[in-house]
This record gives structure tokens, C-alpha cells and sequence, in this order.
């Protein structure tokens, strides 16, 4: 019989296997852009609908999901959904037009949407409360290796299988692996036998199932923080992802010329700079203890130069830089997402966990959701090179969008309150962890 902590790390692997396809999914829509476009009929406006239909149920999902996991049990939710993301690849591999790439992507993002707030729930069981920061950190790792195996590795399976053929060997491992999670992952370590090591163990759990839904939605609306993190991840994220989900590889060769290897290779410093910001911000951020307000600050404004510095590199001699720009975005980027997840943690009480992270939660997708179809509609209101391609002019104007959009999430981080921006003492933590009075 596995022992209780080799048990929690294979739980811990194969939710971060399953996140690691949330991740290339996510984004690999730019790898094979072009090839939407030539074997769907598709144009700017469609090529957006199709990536951007994985961010619609995505995102609208993720409440739904985060109240399932509270009530319900985050297992059966990670399994099920991944099961249906596995189900809506096949589907989009094989979609003969546009409409049937579409309804793929988005039973993809359906799917998808079960992970990742049930991944923080499980956590939340099997471990402390001061592992957690360090353990949103591991998943956006994973994340950003995900992200980068939407760049040049997606890229070579493209190349090797096609782009039907790859996608269907991704259809068929998922569901392998939604099945592996059903029999493997738990809940909580009583459904094992073994003593829960946080303060919400199966009787807090219990008492968390019984609170209604109006009494949770109505928590959560009240706080004028949540509305301002939310606002944030709504604009930078939805921006920065639909730039790197959609846009970036034909950026690079239409701008710089680059073929559709090269740009993978380009590529991958943005998930690599994710990959890096995540676990490095949040673990400096709680052991200098730092401001936490202070240091989304910063990552956005660093952002915002990075964007805006974009606009002027059009030579093949810039190359360097626009990598090391990709690098800084995904950097900042990772550095402020458990910075966000950690905030709503902190200002909310345990038995909310699911439902707040998943409502904050859908902001960022949702975001996605509707830049994407924008910045199409966008680009194919200027003149096209050819089926696919834009002009430089094109692209800075894609690019005026995403720094606006940071700007505007730098202001609301700024309207933060102190509330909820640095961690929290020992005798608040242990309020936080008093069982629910059930209604």
C-alpha cells in the first residue's frame, strides 16, 4: 500500500499532467492558424471564433465548477470534464468546416474548464495552508511547460502527423488520462484512511456542502476586491492570451518573416517566462514578504513598456528583443497569477475556496473569450497580404489594443484596498479555518 506522502505525490503528477494539456490546448490554435484558414475557408473573424469558442464555456464554466467541487467533490468533476475535453479534441480534429471546429474547441474548453479549481481544491485538502502559494506555483509551472509544448513541440507533431492527425493522438491520450485520474485522484486523505493534515478536514468539508448558493454568490459579489482582481485579469490576461493563443506565430512571419518552425522557437519565451515568473514572484513575494499590491504593480507596468517598446521592432535584427519581450510578458505574467489566486484566497473563508477562485477565475478566460473574435474583427478590417497575412500596420494595432488593456488593469489593481494583499497572520488563518454554519 502507498504511504500517505508518495500517494499525495501521485496525485500531485497527475493533476499536473492533466493541467499541462489544459495549457497547450489553451494556445495551440496559433501553431496551426494558417492551416485553419486554408483547409476550413476561414478568415480573421472565424479563426477567432474557433479559438476563442474554447474560452466562452471555459470561462462561463468556471463558477459552475467551482460550486461543484465545494458540494459535489473536485474528483469527480476533474475526471468527467477531462473526459468531455478529451471528447471535443476528436471532434475538432476532425471537423470537416468551420461550424464543426468551433463546437470542438469549445466542448474542449467545457472540458478543460474542470481542472483547475478542482487541482486547488484537492490541494487545499492534502496539504497546509503555507504549501499552498508554493503549490499554485508548481501548477503554473506546469502551465508555462504546457504552453511551450503549445510552441515547438505542437509544432513538429503538426509537421510530422498533420495538423487532424496530431490532435486526434492528443483526443485519445486525454481520455486515457481523464480514466487514470477517476481511479487515482481523492478527494481528501480520509477517503483513504488517513488524517487530513489541514483544518478543513471531512467534517468542514461536510458543513461546506450545505450552504446554499445565494449565500456563497452573494460573499463573494459584496467584496469590492474580488471585483477589481477580476477586472484586472479580465483585460491583461484576455489581451496577453489571445495575443499568444492566436496571433503571435503569424505575427512573427508576417512581420519578420520567420517560417512556421522559427516561430515556434520564437514562441516558446513566452510560456518559458511563465514557467519562471510563477514559482519564483510568489515564492519571493512570501518570503520578503512583500506587498503583494505592490508587485502586481510593478509586473504590469513592466508589461506595459515591454508592449508598447513592440510596436517599433519591424527588422530582422530585432528578433532578439522581441524574444526577450515575449520572455518579460510571460514573465510578469506568471509572476501575477498566484499573486491573484493568493488574494482571493486570502480574503475569503475556506468553505468559499471553490466558488470564489472559479467565479475570479473566469475573468481571465472570459476576457480571452471576447478579445480574440475582437482582434480578428479588427485585422480583417485592414488590407490582408494574402489569405491569413497582415501588414505590419495590422499588427500595431492589435498591439495598441493589448497596451490599453494593460493600462486599464494597472489601474485596478491600483484601486486594491489593503485588504487581502499581504499574507495572512496565524490567528487570522486560523479563523479563516472555522467550519461553516450550514443554512
Amino acid at each position: 500500500m502507498l504511504q500517505f506522502t508518495t500517494y499525495r505525490w501521485l496525485i500531485l503528477a497527475i493533476i499536473g499532467i492533466l493541467y499541462f494539456f489544459v495549457c497547450l490546448q489553451r494556445l495551440s490554435p496559433s501553431v496551426i492558424a494558417r492551416d485553419l484558414a486554408l483547409s476550413l475557408q476561414a478568415d480573421a473573424v472565424i479563426l477567432g471564433l474557433i479559438a476563442s469558442s474554447y474560452f466562452y464555456l471555459y470561462s462561463s464554466l468556471q463558477p459552475v465548477v467551482g460550486y461543484l467541487s465545494d458540494t459535489k467533490g473536485p474528483r469527480k468533476v476533474m475526471s468527467l470534464f477531462f473526459f468531455l475535453s478529451a471528447l471535443g479534441t476528436l471532434i475538432f480534429a476532425m471537423a470537416p468546416n468551420a461550424a464543426t471546429a468551433i463546437l470542438g474547441r469549445a466542448l474542449i474548453g467545457a472540458g478543460l474548464a474542470g481542472v483547475f479549481i478542482p487541482a486547488l481544491k484537492i490541494f487545499s485538502r492534502w496539504y497546509r495552508i503555507d504549501q499552498f502559494a508554493g503549490l499554485t506555483g508548481v501548477m503554473i509551472t506546469i502551465g508555462g511547460i504546457g504552453g511551450l509544448a503549445a510552441a515547438l513541440p505542437l509544432t513538429y507533431l503538426v509537421v510530422l502527423l498533420g495538423w487532424r492527425g496530431a490532435f486526434i493522438a492528443i483526443g485519445l491520450f486525454c481520455a486515457a488520462l481523464a480514466v487514470l485520474s477517476w481511479f487515482i485522484v481523492r478527494d481528501s486523505p480520509e477517503d483513504k484512511g488517513w488524517p487530513s493534515p489541514t483544518a478543513e478536514g471531512g467534517a468542514a468539508a461536510d458543513a461546506a456542502g450545505a450552504i446554499r448558493l445565494s449565500r456563497r454568490l452573494s460573499t463573494v459579489f459584496r467584496n469590492t476586491d474580488f471585483w477589481m482582481i477580476s477586472l484586472a485579469s479580465f483585460l491583461a490576461f484576455g489581451a496577453s492570451l489571445s495575443f499568444q493563443g492566436l496571433w503571435a506565430v503569424p505575427y512573427l512571419m508576417d512581420v519578420f518573416g520567420l517560417d512556421r518552425v522559427w516561430a515556434g522557437w520564437m514562441l516558446t519565451a513566452i510560456p518559458l517566462g511563465f514557467a519562471i515568473g510563477g514559482p519564483t514572484v510568489g515564492f519571493l513575494t512570501d518570503r520578503l514578504h512583500l506587498n503583494r499590491k505592490k508587485v502586481l504593480l510593478w509586473a504590469l507596468g513592466l508589461s506595459i513598456l515591454g508592449w508598447l517598446l513592440m510596436m517599433f521592432l519591424q527588422e530582422r535584427g530585432h528578433l532578439g528583443i522581441v524574444a526577450f519581450l515575449f520572455f518579460l510578458s510571460g514573465l510578469a505574467a506568471g509572476g501575477m497569477l498566484p499573486l491573484l489566486f493568493t488574494i482571493t484566497r486570502d480574503i475569503f473563508p475556506p468553505w468559499l475556496m471553490g466558488t470564489a477562485t472559479g467565479l475570479m477565475n473566469t475573468s481571465a478566460f472570459f476576457g480571452t473569450a471576447v478579445y480574440q473574435p475582437f482582434t480578428g474583427f479588427l485585422l480583417k478590417g485592414t488590407a490582408s497580404l494574402s489569405p491569413g497575412s497582415y501588414s505590419l500596420s495590422a499588427y500595431r494595432m492589435l498591439l495598441t489594443v493589448i497596451l490599453l488593456s494593460y493600462g486599464g488593469a494597472f489601474l485596478a489593481t491600483a484601486f486594491l484596498s489593503k485588504t487581502g494583499i499581504h499574507a495572512l497572520s496565524s490567528d487570522q488563518e486560523a479563523q479563516r479555518s472555522g467550519q461553516p454554519r450550514a443554512e
